[in-house]
């Protein structure tokens, strides 16, 4: 158990200075590019968005308050309940969002390129294994936490 909570402590901090230094590379901040990335999918609310970030609502308000200070993304009320403000990308976010994904692309088809061709879809599969592990405990670590 010991190897396996090292290796997954060195992943992740390989891929947190990943996102900082490489993707966002001072346009964005981690957290923004995250929402951006999800907003690719499609407008969201923003208790959603929080909750994607692990963040709180009101982080999450300034947060999107700052990208769209820079036009990325507005705000409108859902039609079907106007008190849920759902979030949006703009033109501009849209470009930006594709343009962060990209270099996110490239960047990790570079790393895929230096797994063995034979194990690349034992990687894949065990990545897989290892998010959906993640993601049923994602509220028991949220209750744990308080949140």
């Amino acid at each position: 158990m010991k190897a396996f909570t090292d290796e997954l402590v060195k992943i992740c901090r390989h891929f947190g200075v990943f996102e900082r230094e490489i993707v966002c590379c001072g346009t964005v901040t981690v957290p923004q590019c995250l929402v951006l990335q999800q907003l690719r999918h499609g407008a969201c609310d923003v208790g959603s968005l929080a909750a994607y970030t692990g963040s709180s609502t009101s982080a999450m308000t300034r947060l999107i308050d700052g990208l769209g200070e820079k036009g990325w993304v507005e705000r409108r009320r859902d039609d079907a309940d106007r008190r849920r403000v759902l979030v949006s990308l703009t033109a501009s976010g849209c470009g930006e969002a594709t343009r962060l994904y990209e270099q996110t692309d490239a960047i990790v088809g570079q790393l895929f390129e230096r797994i063995p061709t034979d194990s690349r879809g034992q990687v894949v599969h065990s990545m897989r294994q290892l998010r959906l592990a993640m993601d049923s405990m994602s509220d028991a670590i949220r209750a744990c936490c308080g949140q």
